[in-house]
């Protein structure tokens, strides 16, 4: 990962379309278990850590581990580089923010399924499937009715806004 890439993920630029504090409280009641899978550098750590009674920040990437806890230095925070290491059906919330589309999707889903207490809340925020002035290839990005059929077992309860690149949509368990 480029210095350069991490500083772009971390820019205050990046508030002006992708605002986490614009619409998580809204998802979130605060206290709960949340895994950021996908975590990046702590982009939306920052926000996750000030509802989280803990937070699990989940990324491939060493370096974007390193990174997060230089910004997010808060007891409540674990990392690490897999899920594997979070134990079944203890979260409540996982939040998918711009990294389902890079993953391994069946194995993601399968992790995502496992960590997840009954009923727990998925969070998508993802790159819109149009071409736009910045973000990921087009041949990359996944539609709402992607994450609809890649996420089985989880049924779509709300859409909402984020910003012009992007879309936001909350998945629940089901039983």
């Amino acid at each position: 990962m480029s210095e350069d890439f991490i500083r772009v993920l971390l820019s205050e630029e990046r508030r002006k379309f992708e605002d986490p504090e614009e619409f998580l409280p809204e998802l979130l009641r605060g206290g709960e278990i949340i895994a950021d899978v996908g975590c990046g550098p702590g982009y939306y750590a920052q926000t996750l850590v000030k509802f989280a009674s803990k937070l699990y920040c989940v990324h491939v990437n060493p370096r974007m581990l390193q990174e997060l806890r230089k910004r997010v230095k808060d007891p409540k925070v674990v990392t690490s580089e897999s899920t594997s290491s979070i134990p079944d059906s203890s979260v409540d919330v996982v939040i998918l923010a711009n990294s389902f589309h890079d993953m391994d999707r069946e194995k993601a889903r399968a992790e995502v399924e496992r960590i997840l207490k009954p009923k727990g809340k998925v969070i998508v925020v993802d790159w819109k499937k149009e071409d736009t002035p910045i973000g990921p290839p087009l041949l990359k990005r996944m539609s709402e009715e992607d994450y609809v059929r890649e996420l089985k077992g989880f049924r779509l309860i709300l859409k909402f806004p984020v910003g012009p690149y992007h879309y936001g949509l909350l998945f629940q368990k089901e039983d």
